[in-house]
């Protein structure tokens, strides 16, 4: 499951581009999946998410993101993520950590995550305030803030 949930971009990239050359017949539709297979990868490249190390501010507390570039939930959760961290620039401060990284599968054994993206949101104190996996709810970070 972790593969699939890490890489799912990736996979469902691959079996868009077969099913489009299986049915690849005459030179208009070589066009077409040459047309597909650079939309599919401008867009990854334009929305994923990118890991970014950050120095934790004394007094603040710290959402953590723990997510995969390959990641299709990753990748529609970077916006609102963002939007988050815009919102919140004083009150909090974002951290996201790859999986594939050393640091990232340290913070998967030690908080015992499983699935991608995976937020946790840390007090002034580093204790655990609040978790959620799959999407992130803006609005729960913001009440366990308070």
């Amino acid at each position: 499951m972790q593969l699939f949930n890490h890489y799912s971009a990736l996979i469902i990239g691959v079996l868009i581009f077969l099913i489009v050359l299986s049915a690849v017949r005459r030179k208009r539709q070589w066009l077409i999946l040459v047309g597909v297979m650079t939309a599919y990868i401008g867009a990854y490249l334009a929305l994923r998410p990118v890991a970014r190390p950050s120095t934790p501010v004394a007094g603040t507390p710290m959402l953590l993101e723990v997510q995969s570039p390959f990641c299709l939930g990753c990748v529609a959760a970077k916006p609102m993520v963002d939007r988050l961290e815009r919102d919140l620039r004083d009150k909090i401060v974002v951290w996201r950590v790859d999986v594939q990284s050393d640091e990232g599968r340290q913070l998967m054994k030690q908080y015992h995550i499983e699935f991608t993206p995976t937020f946790i949101l840390f007090d002034v104190a580093g204790k655990e305030r609040w978790r959620g996996t799959g999407r992130l709810d803006a609005e729960a970070v913001r009440y366990a803030l308070q």
